[in-house]
């Protein structure tokens, strides 16, 4: 079985790299299970205060493996193969998004298909001045996967959401930035370094209020409003009784930068 995923662990910091640039990081089946085992070993270290999500050569990720596509055709078993391999994926989808510590995307080439997607289930992303975006989806006359629905209606207009999905165009990272999508533009020999800066910062953090505001972001998707101010008003009270909260205070008062632990 060749590996197709890297992790890395340095300074509380986990970066997961996709190490297939044969095949453009493509989100395969065996990528997919391995991207997940990784992701559920992560879960419950306390030793990992942030993530770094990050592809090799030309690509991010080039989405699905369009050889696994054709293979399946041709096998009669197209539905199959879709079934199983989505399994994986949308679990990651929603895993990303409710994981308890921030996730980077640091987007160094193409994110295409369910790549540009897991690229937008990260928490922020850092793109290179190389990186390119496309929905392409519609080229297989698929819909917009791996949460594509609800990423992209939620974030763009109907109408823009209806063109990225529909034509499916190549999107620059300075287009994606324009949009909302991206929050720093880098040269590709800065991603990493800066990247880490942005690691860096979150590891410093309070963990626990992350992990609790992405729950809140993550409810409020589907949420009655009045019933996610309640939600969001006894959060603050648990908030209020931990011990990252009284670090703040008194570092506040002492005007010095607070060492939190993540409690």
């Amino acid at each position: 079985m060749k590996k197709k995923i890297e992790l890395a662990m340095k300074d509380k910091i986990a970066t997961i790299k996709f190490i297939d640039p044969d095949n453009f990081n493509a989100l395969s089946r065996e990528t997919a299970k391995q991207l997940l085992e990784v992701l559920k070993d992560l879960k419950d270290n306390s030793e990992v205060r942030c993530i770094i999500l990050t592809g090799t050569g030309k690509s991010f990720s080039a989405g699905g493996n369009i050889k696994e596509f054709k293979s399946s055709i041709e096998n009669g078993t197209p539905g199959r193969l879709m079934d199983d391999l989505t399994k994986d994926l949308y679990y990651i989808a929603r895993f990303l998004r409710l994981y308890p510590k921030p996730v980077i995307g640091a987007v160094n080439g193409w994110a295409v298909g369910a790549g540009m997607n897991l690229a937008l289930s990260c928490d922020v992303i850092i793109a290179s001045e190389h990186a390119k975006f496309r929905q392409s989806f519609c080229k297989l006359a698929l819909i917009p996967g791996f949460a594509g629905s609800i990423l992209l209606s939620h974030q763009l207009t109907w109408q823009q959401a209806v063109q990225m999905s529909f034509f499916g165009d190549t999107y620059s990272a300075e287009e994606m930035k324009k949009l909302g999508f991206i929050n720093e533009i880098v040269p590709p020999e800065k991603l990493e370094e800066i990247s880490l800066e942005w690691a860096e910062r979150f590891a410093k953090g309070p963990t626990l209020t992350y992990a609790r505001t992405k729950k809140l972001f993550f409810d409020a998707l589907s949420t009655p409003f009045g019933e996610q101010l309640e939600n969001e008003r006894q959060m603050q009270i648990k908030s209020a009784e931990s011990e990252d909260y009284k670090i703040g205070v008194f570092a506040i008062i002492e005007k010095k930068e607070p060492e939190f632990i993540g409690k």
